[in-house]
Formats: C-alpha cells, structure tokens, sequence
C-alpha cells in the first residue's frame, strides 16, 4: 500500500502527488482524474506521456527521470522518483532565487537537453503536424464559437482589440489557408518535442525535465514549439494570463481589451532575469532563422487549445491572445516579440 504525502498539482483533468511506497521511498504519482469530464485531450496525452518516457532518444535521456511504473486500469498513471533537492524553475523565479549566471547555466543545459538532445534525435515530415494544428484550430473555433461572449469573437469578420482592428478568428485563419503559410509549415520537418516546455516542468539544479508531451498529446512537431511554449512562460505572459493579472473582455463600445500590467509587483520576478535571450541564441543557430508566421501562429494554436480547458478571465484571456496570435500569423509582415 501506497500513502499520500501531498499534492503537487490537481489539475485540470489530472492529479499529481508525492507518494510514499511500501518500502519508504518517495515518488511522483501522475494520473488521470476521476471525473465523468477529463477534458478532450486529458486520456491520450497521459498515454503519450508514458510511451514518451519509456521511449526516450539516448542524447535526452539523462534529462529526464526513469519511468518507475505506470497503468491503465480504474486511472492512467505512472509514477517516477521524487526528488526533494530540485526545486522548479517557476518557484525559484517566483523567491527572486537564479541570478545572472544560475540563468546562463540553465539555458546552456536547457539547449543541450532539448536542441541537443530532444531535436537532434530524429526528424520526421512536417505534414502531419501542420495538418493537427489546423484541425485543433478548426475545432476549437467551432468550441469557441457556441459560448455566447465567444461568437463574435469567432465569427466576427473584423474587430478592435486593444485600439487596432484585426479579423475574427475565422476570417483569420481563411487568411492563413489562402496566404500559403500552412503549406509553407506542412514541407518543414517535424522533431521530437518536449511539447510543454514551461518553467514549472523544469527541476534545477542541474536540470530535469518532467511532464511531457503538449496538452493535445503532440510528441512531434516544428521545433519552435518548444521555444514558444518556454518564451511565453519565461518572460511573465503565460504566468500573467494562468493567475489572472491581466485585463480581458468587451468593453462597453464592443471593442476588446487584454492587457497584462507589467509594473504589477506580481511580474517583476520575471523581469529581474533572463531565461531566453541564450536559449534562442542557440536555437537560432542550430535551426536557422524564425519564422515569424510560423511563431505566431504556434502560439495562436496554444491559447485556443487551453481556452477549451479554462473558464472566467482567464479562458477569455486565452481567446483574445488566440484572436491576436491568428492575427499576426497571416500579417504580411509579423513582427517577432522581442
């Protein structure tokens, strides 16, 4: 018999604890909820996740813990060591802990786990990502578009959003079928992803990554999906938008607003390091130059993936970046964030 030590994380549609098992050692439990509503991805991810980990490319694998075990009966699961001397990145960025040097560091190790390691291990045809995140973008607008604050938002050929008009997310992604961006996306090879490459799944020190694989349960993809995944996080935005500091909704003209309140004390955590100028450094030299397209409309796809799986300011956070996002892919001329 296995006993509970505490919750690391109750997710939204899976539960992570410390265990203690029959011998005394402690260990990470991740698995599935018992709810009658899992979430549209919730299964399949944690089954990649464990097939992800049993399956690792020999270049990545110290950057990873060992798969203990893992099930599929009542719940999904799988268990892996508990390691009491790493804290995540997030909480350590959160106590003002990296400094200057803890942050280069930890991108030099980061770009040797994930570029090195994850997206030098194998490639694959770019086809069948580029054709999942155009199916994910259909079926969240047509998700999106039956909420009611949502419709507009969706189906709209033109709104404001914070001053400037941009297309609905329809119209933009009609923009983006017609501009031949995505078959641009369908002839880049795919590599092997870490798919959720955020501060909270990084321990330190030295580095391990831990929850693989995206919400959606994609393991291969563009390699700029890590780098966007980790950027939106690392520099405060992501953050912003999960604790709700932003501004989000209609304003009583019917133009939008999302705005996220840089001074706020909450954010200067963020502010006080770099995490992200050297980690794209190197991937610009091991993947060549970004693609400004393909960066925004990568991080389109992961606010409107998540809007499915949130609720209150912060699901229409979700959908406002998405609308931005899908925006600025289809831009003759989009501007890479900074």
């Amino acid at each position: 018999m296995s006993e509970v030590v505490r919750t690391l994380k109750d997710g939204y549609w899976d539960h992570t604890t410390v265990i203690r098992a029959s011998k005394g050692t402690l260990r990470v439990r991740k698995e599935s909820r018992d709810t009658e509503t899992p979430g549209p991805w919730a299964h399949e991810a944690l089954r990649n996740e464990i097939s992800y980990l049993e399956n690792l490319p020999t270049p990545a694998a110290n950057f990873f813990p060992p798969l203990l075990s893992s099930w599929e009966e009542d719940t999904i699961g799988y268990e892996i060591p508990y390691y009491q001397d790493r804290s995540d990145l997030a909480r350590l960025v959160l106590d003002g802990i990296p400094g200057p040097a803890d942050c280069e560091e930890i991108q030099n190790q980061l770009a040797d786990a994930v570029l090195g390691g994850l997206h030098s291990a194998e490639q694959v045809g770019g086809a069948p990502f580029c054709a999942h995140l155009e199916a994910i973008l259909s079926e969240s607008l047509e998700t999106l578009s039956a909420v009611e604050v949502f419709e507009p938002i969706v189906n709209g050929t033109r709104l404001h959003l914070n001053g400037h008009p941009v297309p609905g997310l329809r119209a933009s992604l009609a923009r983006l079928r017609a501009s031949g961006i995505l078959k641009h996306l369908a002839r880049e090879p795919s590599v092997r992803l870490h798919g959720d490459l955020i501060l909270e799944n990084m321990l330190w020190s030295p580095l391990l990554l831990i929850d693989p694989v995206s919400v959606a349960g994609l393991t291969m993809g563009h390699p700029l999906f890590d780098l966007v995944k980790h950027e939106s996080y690392a520099r405060g935005e992501l953050y912003a938008i999960r604790e709700e500091l932003v501004t989000a909704g209609r304003l009583p003209d019917g133009s939008y607003t999302l705005e996220i309140p840089w001074g706020a004390e909450a954010l200067q955590p963020f502010d006080r390091i770099d995490l992200t100028v050297g980690f794209r450094k190197e991937f610009i030299r091991q993947h060549g130059e970004i693609n400004p397209h393909f960066y925004h409309l990568i991080d389109a796809y992961f606010s409107l993936v998540m809007a499915r799986n949130t609720t209150g300011l912060h699901q229409f956070a979700r959908v406002l970046k998405g609308c931005q996002g899908l925006a600025r892919a289809g831009d003759p001329d989009p501007v890479l964030p900074s």
